[in-house]
């Protein structure tokens, strides 16, 4: 037996084998490159559909205001960015003879299963349906990669996958149950998952967003029904008050007259006749209230007609033309004024005026019984208003009827002891209202009283 020699490989061809191992090593590594770029290009392309879709679905979301379109809205976007399938969406719903059950409200896709088509139509039985109650119940989504029949007990689920439920929540509580069906078993993967629970979530805001705006246009509705029945009602009760003040002018006038004409036919039997003399006098002092009366309803319903004509106000300027007009009231008496320095508010002036008016001369009123009457007017400076107090030691109030004492008529003290239409106050509150301010009072008996309003800074 002849034993044949090996042979030795020469450097040439040592270098051209070299040569194409590193060719083909080369050409391994691109083919490697190339697949992984083109499964990247995939994912690239998936993710900028999804993104598309999300900004569609957002878009569409925005401009609709339907609970079950928006929901057909999102059960369209999921099923465009997986496999083929169909949607559903379920929300519990109780018969009339008290069983709870899953009714369908909205479907996107054929299930291509009449059977199961139906059984779904005619509603599945709240707790046995698996798929259903447990995100339901549980807040997490609910995945099958192959949907097995006995978790809804469906025997007749043919054509169906793998299955995604997911609870709808509204406001945090659920509403209802997202599912996605897809025709084929499949593993759902992370960006899957991600992809139907960005839905919901968006769908979620949507559907709080356009309960939100529904609500508000109802309330909107509402209050705007509200504002015109009262503001009928407020021209209504002013043309009758303005009606009433006219209307009693003229049997006002009357009384007065022929009273006058009484006090002339008995002039010289009156002298001898104290008790008609009495008589007179209280039917003229009477007729003269009632005059002040008419003209205090008809400065009120002026007031809440009067268009106002906004624009700084100094105070300053407004407490000295009102020190002005009470002078007459002062005379004989001593009255100390403090008056700080006031700012200037955003008002009606001539409004703003009769405020102050008001309140400086119930300060004069009721301090004339006191040897020394001290009346005090300052402000306190917060940050988006102004606070005016006017402050007094005259006779006071009881505080437990404060309340009263900015309603019409509303009087704390006898007619005889001070004079007044009990509509002052009443005034007041209206103007300061209708300005955005507040108002109150404080007092005790015998102590003294402090009126207050806030009106808004000019600054």
């Amino acid at each position: 037996m002849t034993k044949r020699a090996g042979r030795d490989w020469n450097e040439r061809e040592r270098s051209v084998f070299r040569s194409v191992g590193r060719s083909l090593g080369m050409a391994l590594d691109r083919a490697a490159k190339d697949e992984l770029l083109r499964t990247q290009n995939a994912s690239l392309q998936a993710q900028t559909h999804s993104l598309e879709a999300f900004a569609q679905l957002s878009a569409d979301l925005g401009a609709q205001e339907d609970r079950y379109a928006l929901i057909r809205r999102a059960q369209e976007v999921a099923l465009s960015l997986l496999p083929t399938g169909f949607a559903v969406y379920y929300e519990p719903e109780t018969t009339p003879d008290g069983a709870r059950l899953w009714r369908l409200k909205s479907q996107v896709g054929d299930m291509g299963n009449p059977e199961l088509q139906r059984i779904v139509d005619a509603g599945l039985d709240f707790g046995r349906t698996l798929n259903l109650i447990t995100p339901w119940r549980t807040g997490e989504p609910l995945y099958q990669n192959s949907y097995a029949q006995d978790t809804d007990g469906l025997t007749q689920a043919k054509g169906v996958g793998a299955t995604a439920c997911l609870p709808l929540l509204e406001n945090g509580a659920p509403a209802g149950v997202f599912c996605i069906v897809q025709s084929d078993a499949r593993t759902w993967t992370p960006a899957d998952r991600s992809l139907l629970s960005s839905v919901t979530r968006s769908l979620a805001l949507a559907l709080d967003r356009a309960r939100s705006v529904t609500e508000l246009r109802r309330y909107s509705a509402e209050l705007e029904r509200s504002n015109a029945a009262m503001h009928g009602a407020n021209e209504e009760l002013e043309a009758f008050a303005y009606s009433v003040s006219h209307d009693l002018r003229a049997p006002v006038r009357h009384i007065a007259g022929f009273a006058d004409l009484l006090r002339k036919a008995l002039s010289s039997e009156l002298d001898a006749n104290p008790k008609a003399t009495r008589a007179l006098n209280i039917i003229t002092d009477s007729t003269a209230h009632m005059n002040e009366l008419i003209d205090a309803m008809l400065n009120l319903s002026r007031t809440a007609r009067q268009e106002l004509h906004v624009g700084p106000v100094d105070l300053n300027d407004l407490v000295r033309g009102v020190q002005t007009d009470l002078g007459p009231d002062l005379r004989g008496r001593s009255v100390q004024w403090r008056v700080s320095d006031l700012p200037a508010v955003q008002g009606d002036a001539a409004l703003l005026r009769q405020v102050l008016s008001n309140l400086m001369g119930n300060a004069v009123k009721y301090t004339a019984r006191r040897p020394e009457a001290l009346i005090e007017i300052w402000a306190e400076a917060h940050p988006h208003q102004w606070t005016v107090h006017v402050r007094d030691n005259g006779v006071g109030f009881d505080s437990r009827y404060a309340h009263k004492l900015f309603g019409v008529f509303q009087r704390l003290h006898r007619p005889e002891d001070f004079g007044g239409t009990g509509v002052g106050l009443a005034n007041v509150r209206r103007i300061l209202a209708r300005h955005g301010g507040s108002w109150a009072a404080q007092g005790a008996l015998d102590q003294g009283a402090t009126f207050s309003f806030s009106l808004p800074r000019a600054d």
